[in-house]
């Protein structure tokens, strides 16, 4: 340890917090929105803060949305000045561009309409949207399949809401819209509160008409990039890779203006530390930083990496991590990769070196240091550009912080971001690849390190499931059909389920799926285990068992199974 902890401390003493502060705040000034030109202006921002950085290579790519990448589908380039949501009689404002970048659903044609509004829930009965044509639809739904219904009935325009937020935040919503959606999806889009769309609801169920405006100034981009920016040090024949992305509105911070900032701040320590003789590039294994847009920007850059035949042995996704945990209420998580992916003796060295920076209190009588923050290790979770990593078969895990009470809204705002945890995972993780990039320090930790860290792994999942290893011993039952991934790769959306299926069996599927677990182990978990090898229905339950602690029906995984074949994304054999 005695080297991980001169390296460690080393990149700590050149880390000023104050340098952090500005590139978080310089970060959140633009309007990250993917196919907005302000993202590109913010890669822009970030290449030339790297301009006098010795020691590293900075490669700009740039990927057109108007293309389609995998299962990605093309993207409309967009650009928004101004819109507000009011509502009658009162003439009152609930939201406003000007107030909240939030305020204008992503992607929003422009538009300027007074209607009555309809309320139709989340959207999923088919039968509410009767009375929508010429009025303002008002859900929690998803907004792509609400806004695909709706426009398809005559809506003149949406208002969305979050259910499960911050009452009195107003949310982030994307449509993503394609170019081929433009022909019939002309209705402006606007988000509101919670609390304003929850007394809304109230006067409609008491019988009342309540009206709104909705004003979206935008306009679509004849062409717009997706801008990847990489950053390498040392030499070698192999990359580690720390990534975050860069997207998301303006003025919101810790996803993931925190990332990003801890990766520039990152990159600048390193390049002292070298300059001062302190640390050498690594000359077996290059560490290389990417900043890309989330999914639309990872899958194309690893696909470029995958023509190059350039070998990345691992990754670290730093995706909402600079949570001040007593305002957000959040925990920093250790999402581990699954096990058919990972990398022990990485995921250790990335733990080992995380738990370090964060254990900096002390038991009563000072015989054991302890973490200052909320701290947890947790199996596989998507959502973020992890997956599309481990799609590549890059062992990958993310550090993140969750839940946050102020998630994708107005309301994650710089008074939330906490410098000092930010800086203290930075550090970790750069210790971390550094270790990873040198033979040596992976040879010396290798088998001890790695064995540690299975057994502490197997220990968790004991914990989470005593009777696992009786269940794990039971015969297969079940379907004994092979289940095997056969689309492009990229991530399943509500999007896809539209283009694939059609809007009424996409409705359908959403509804099988609406627990919020039961979607992620269809439409990442289970892709990634038939991707890596083909896998049986039994087979598919212990990996879940094992990687969760948690028993899932024959017939929930047969469900899951039944929309990825229809979708054509897994093959059964």
């Amino acid at each position: 340890m005695t080297m991980l902890s001169d390296v460690f401390n080393t990149l700590y003493s050149n880390f000023p917090l104050s340098e952090l502060m500005w590139y978080v705040s310089s970060i959140s000034r633009f309007h990250r929105i993917q196919g907005c030109d302000e993202l590109e202006k913010a890669a822009e921002f970030i290449r030339k803060e790297l301009l006098d950085v010795k020691n590293f290579r900075v490669n700009l790519y740039s990927y057109s949305y108007n293309k389609r990448y995998g299962l990605h589908s093309d993207v409309v380039g967009w650009s928004v000045r101004d819109g507000f949501t009011e509502v009658f009689p009162q003439n009152k404002v609930l939201s406003s561009f000007l107030q909240a970048k939030t305020s204008i659903v992503a992607h929003s044609p422009g538009g300027d309409v007074e209607a009555e509004v309809v309320y139709v829930g989340n959207g999923l009965d088919i039968s509410r949207y009767k009375e929508v044509a010429g009025r303002i639809v008002l859900s929690y739904g998803s907004p792509y399949l609400v806004y695909k219904i709706g426009c398809r009935f005559g809506a003149s325009g949406f208002i969305f809401f979050r259910k499960n937020a911050y009452e009195s935040a107003i949310p982030y919503i994307g449509l993503f819209l394609s170019r081929d959606d433009l022909k019939e999806c002309k209705a402006p889009a606007t988000t509101i509160s919670k609390e304003d769309a929850m007394r809304i609801i109230d006067r409609i169920e008491r019988g009342n008409k309540i009206r709104a405006r909705i004003y979206v100034e935008a306009s679509y981009r004849a062409e717009s990039f997706a801008p990847v920016l990489e950053v390498s040090l040392g030499d070698g024949d192999s990359e580690v890779h720390l990534y975050a992305h860069m997207c998301h509105p303006a003025g919101t911070v810790n996803d993931n203006a925190s990332g990003v900032a801890a990766l520039i701040g990152l990159i600048h320590a390193m390049d002292r530390a070298i300059d001062r003789g302190r640390m050498h590039p690594p000359s077996t294994r290059r560490i290389t930083f990417v900043f890309f847009p989330e999914y639309y920007g990872s899958l194309p850059y690893l696909a470029t990496k995958q023509d190059k035949n350039t070998n990345v042995v691992f990754g670290i996704n730093l995706d909402m991590i600079g949570e001040k945990q007593t305002l957000t209420n959040s925990t920093l998580l250790f999402i581990r990769s699954p096990e058919l992916f990972s990398n022990p003796l990485y995921e250790a060295l990335t733990f080992k070196m995380l738990y370090h920076a964060i254990s900096k209190g002390g038991s009563f009588s000072s015989v054991s240091r302890t973490t200052r923050y909320r701290f947890d290790i947790v199996p596989y979770d998507s959502g973020s550009d992890h997956d599309i990593y481990l799609q590549f078969g890059v062992p990958s895990v993310m550090l993140n912080q969750w839940p946050d009470l102020f998630y994708h809204s107005n309301l994650d705002s710089i008074d939330k971001f906490d410098a000092e945890i930010t800086r203290d995972i930075a550090v970790a993780v750069g210790t971390a690849a550094y270790a990873i990039a040198q033979k040596k320090t992976r040879e010396a930790f290798s088998e001890k390190l790695s064995d540690t860290y299975r057994e502490l792994v197997r220990s968790w999942v004991k914990l989470k499931s005593i009777d696992l290893r009786e269940w794990l011993a039971t015969p297969a039952i079940g379907d004994k059909a092979f289940y095997e991934y056969s689309a492009p790769r990229g991530v399943i959306s509500v999007r896809t389920m539209v283009s694939r299926l059609g809007v009424e069996k996409a409705v359908e599927a959403v509804k099988d799926l609406e627990d919020r677990f039961g979607f992620h182990l269809a439409t990442r978990y289970i892709p990634l285990l038939t991707m890596a090898r083909p896998c049986t229905v039994n087979d598919i339950a212990r990996h879940i068992l094992y990687e969760y602690g948690i028993e899932v029906s024959k017939e929930t995984i047969e469900k899951a199974l039944s929309i990825l074949v229809a979708l054509g994304a897994v093959t059964k054999k």
